[in-house]
């Protein structure tokens, strides 16, 4: 990639406005990103594409905390919405975040995840047996986001019945 083109992606990147070929071959975009703009302003943000940036960022919790309490507290009340995003794990810093994290963490060895990768591996190939029935698919939902629901599903013991609205309610609480 040429220097002047490579400047021009890293300038123009927009998270809402992926150039075209990125999903098939982000890795340009990633090392004009790391070249030329390796913390990017973005609507809401900023986009760090250097190891070292994102390793110092997610070390300094005192200047980029995950806490949203103070945020929170005005948009949601006293709401069981408030009281899930300010203790769930992406909205702490450690100790909690790490008390969480480390319950958690017995359901995501090694001998865990291996464990899962036929069950895994069977849903797969049952979600494509499913779609090659059909004339019209729609890949996000009837692929990619039925994996995360089943395997957290699987993990959370939630009844196969009841799993139906756990994406929906999942993407409301993130927009939320």
């Amino acid at each position: 990639m040429a220097p002047d083109h490579a400047a021009d992606i890293a300038s123009g990147f927009d998270l809402a406005r992926l150039p075209g070929g990125f999903h098939a071959d982000p890795y340009p975009v990633y090392h004009a990103l790391r070249m030329h703009a390796p913390v990017h302003r973005v609507a809401g943000g900023c986009v760090l594409s250097r190891h070292a940036d994102l390793e110092a960022v997610y070390k300094d919790t005192a200047t980029f905390s995950s806490d949203k309490k103070l945020e929170f507290r005005p948009k949601y009340g006293d709401s069981p919405l408030y009281a899930h995003h300010t203790t769930s794990l992406v909205f702490n810093d450690p100790p909690l975040h790490t008390r969480v994290r480390r319950i958690m963490a017995g359901a995501l060895t090694a001998r865990a995840i291996a464990g899962m990768e036929q069950p895994v591996q069977d849903l797969v190939d049952r979600l494509l047996d499913d779609m090659e029935k059909r004339n019209e698919v729609d890949l996000i939902e009837d692929f990619a986001a039925a994996i995360p629901v089943e395997v957290i599903g699987n993990l959370l013991a939630v009844p196969r019945e009841e799993r139906g609205p756990l994406r929906a309610w999942s993407l409301a609480i993130l927009g939320a």
